[in-house]
């Protein structure tokens, strides 16, 4: 089953979530990755392949590449590039049972295009959901927010993933989130956000603490 990747914002880290989750079963599950569209000259898919090693066959292409690092609704505009919606949907709909980690571009309400949000393409290709979630000071609204619209859409939301550098606020923040929302703990991982990683250190140092409980195993099942 393919499991869609969103956060409660940019920069939260949706590529590294992915990166972990691919390195730490995309062999034993035969997982692939997919970024369906990617923004700015930094390439998420050439990123998340750098750290895990993985081989080209392990990572589709993105449907649509815009140059401008902004929403890609604007990027698209900029470019005269429309983003199809509805083939994209199509495309997501008839790729749902197969194990793939498909990210998604910023947050839930990311506009694709002047009336068509990530969370609509979420809803309507029905592909279940992972939400990363920030650690530090500021997660709990933009968690509860972002829980509210997936649970107006009857998204079906697998859980969710704490990621990021701890800091006083992250123990309570944690508490209160999953009080708040009643959606399931997935997992978290603590790590220091501004550190370059190289593969060595990525699969020397992360890929072993990650999903030590084997949490997220069932998310391809």
């Amino acid at each position: 089953m393919a499991v869609f990747i969103s956060a409660t914002g940019t920069d939260v880290g949706k590529s590294f979530f992915s990166a972990l989750l691919m390195a730490k079963y995309g062999d034993s599950y035969g997982l692939k990755y997919f970024k369906p569209i990617q923004t700015g000259s930094e390439d998420d898919r050439a990123a998340v392949q750098g750290l895990t090693g993985l081989p080209e066959s392990s990572f589709l292409k993105n449907y649509y590449s815009f140059s401008f690092a902004g929403s890609p609704h604007y990027a698209s505009e900029l470019e005269k590039i429309p983003v199809d919606t509805e083939e994209l949907v199509r495309h997501l709909y008839s790729i749902r049972e197969e194990r793939i980690v498909i990210e998604g571009a910023g947050g839930l309400l990311v506009p694709l295009t002047r009336s068509f949000l990530t969370i609509d393409l979420i809803q309507k290709s029905e592909i279940p959901l992972v939400l990363v979630v920030p650690v530090s000071l500021g997660a709990i609204n933009h968690s509860l927010l972002s829980l509210e619209a997936i649970q107006k859409r009857n998204i079906d939301c697998k859980g969710i993933y704490f990621l990021g550098t701890p800091d006083d606020t992250t123990e309570d923040n944690v508490r209160t989130i999953l009080e708040w929302s009643g959606a399931k703990f997935l997992g978290s991982f603590f790590f220091d956000s501004k550190e370059r990683l190289s593969r060595e250190k990525f699969t020397a140092d992360c890929v072993p603490r990650f999903d030590s409980d084997g949490l997220l195993k069932d998310l391809f099942l």
